[in-house]
């Protein structure tokens, strides 16, 4: 009675229209600091859930044995045949199996005649939906197990602790996690450099630029390379290079800096940044360390969408940002899904039971020889036109057999 109940198309587009009916008004209804646990959480929404996991559960089984019955129920379909049902075939069992194989149908004997069927996959097509939407719920039922926090590390810094949103409080982590670094990536931004006499200030030139290039120098044989631009220090660093040899450095005063004679060409000539156009940023990188028992395990770049995993938490670079001192510090989320690689089956799982489906249409006949002449019994898969027209085609196959033909 029990299993009858729970393999019941009726009760799973009831527990479907419920759980669609609750997950609405959980959408529309509003609710206190966006917390959905009034819907979502409660028990009798998880109710409802273990109900739809059960009815999954025991339709996955019902198709997964008929799957495996198919042979013995279609020869007990042939051996209790109807006459009605049945299509006279003119031609021989040879021509006719012959023609069969020619289509793609693969023969097998029953008592009483032969079976032919293809495009079998598409029989599992149901049983693959039917399993992996159960992976998929089991899967979220894992993720209940693990846990979303946020860190927040200036440079230089390491913590073992994160702050988790659930509880409110901090909890400790299996590992340290260490910030080494914080970089801004920028797509490449034009800059506008004056150069000008140590003694008199006089501007000698004026050069609009960008990382990457080489630009001259009024010095006999010198040029600079252009290394990178800090939008937010406003300083540029250089390469000095003599006949395209580096021979030193240079680093442009900041905004906040006062003018001094810090690099060895001020001497000669004063490099100074006169304007740059509005940065737009790439990336973001902060480069992180892990630590255990005080040792370095494993080391990264986290960037945007692109997290450091390590036992099974993925750490996402979220935030960023400067003291009042200029020194960095980053945001990270940390996030432990223990069910999230078996939702990612679930989903390729469900797709794949999709196209076994809808894309293989699976076709079985049977060859039936007895004393009133050759039958075709058509089982399953025969109800579409490309159906009938397989039917036509087999009903009108040469009466010689091939194999005959070629005094084989």
């Amino acid at each position: 009675m029990l299993y009858r109940l729970f393999t019941s198309l009726r009760l799973t587009i009831a527990l479907l229209l419920g759980l669609a009916l609750i997950s609405i008004a959980g959408t529309v209804v509003p609710v206190e600091a966006n917390r959905f646990e009034p819907f979502f959480q409660t028990p009798w929404y998880r109710l409802l859930l273990i109900l739809l996991a059960l009815n999954l559960a025991a339709c996955t089984w019902k198709t997964f044995w008929r799957n495996l019955d198919d042979h013995r129920r279609f020869a007990a379909q042939v051996k209790g045949r109807v006459h009605s049902a049945q299509i006279k075939c003119s031609g021989t069992v040879g021509a006719l199996q012959a023609e069969m194989k020619r289509a793609g149908f693969k023969l097998r004997g029953i008592d009483g005649g032969l079976v032919a069927s293809r495009k079998r996959p598409g029989r599992w097509g149901s049983t693959i939906v039917h399993f992996s939407l159960l992976t998929i719920l089991f899967g979220g039922i894992l993720s209940e197990f693990g846990f979303v926090g946020t860190l927040i590390l200036p440079v230089g810094e390491k913590s073992s602790t994160y702050f988790n949103w659930d509880y409110e409080v901090d909890l400790p982590l299996d590992f340290t996690v260490q910030l080494d670094d914080f970089a801004i990536v920028y797509y490449p931004i034009d800059v506008r450099v004056g150069l000008y006499a140590p003694k008199t200030r006089e501007l000698l030139a004026e050069i609009v630029t960008r990382e990457g290039e080489i630009v001259p120098l009024p010095l006999a044989g010198l040029a600079a390379r252009v290394v990178r631009f800090e939008p937010f220090d406003q300083t540029l660093y250089l390469d000095i290079l003599r006949h395209g040899e580096r021979i030193g450095s240079y680093r442009t005063p900041s905004a906040k800096e006062r003018e001094s004679l810090a690099n060895p060409l001020d001497s000669e000539l004063l490099i100074r940044l006169t304007g740059f156009k509005d940065p737009i940023d790439k990336q973001y990188q902060s480069r992180v360390s892990i630590l255990e028992g005080g040792e370095v395990v494993s080391s990264g770049v986290i960037e945007v969408n692109r997290p450091l995993v390590h036992r099974g938490v993925a750490i996402y670079q979220t935030a960023f940002n400067q003291d009042e001192f200029g020194f960095w510090y980053s945001g990270f989320q940390l996030s432990s899904d223990p069910g999230e690689s078996l939702v990612w089956v679930g989903t390729i799982l469900l797709m794949a039971g999709l196209c076994c489906a809808f894309a293989l249409r699976y076709r079985v006949v049977a060859i039936i020889d007895d004393q009133s002449g050759l039958w075709l019994l058509p089982l399953t898969g025969f109800g579409d036109r490309r159906g009938e027209q397989l039917l036509a085609q087999f009903q009108q196959v040469d009466r010689q057999d091939p194999v005959q033909q070629t005094g084989v």
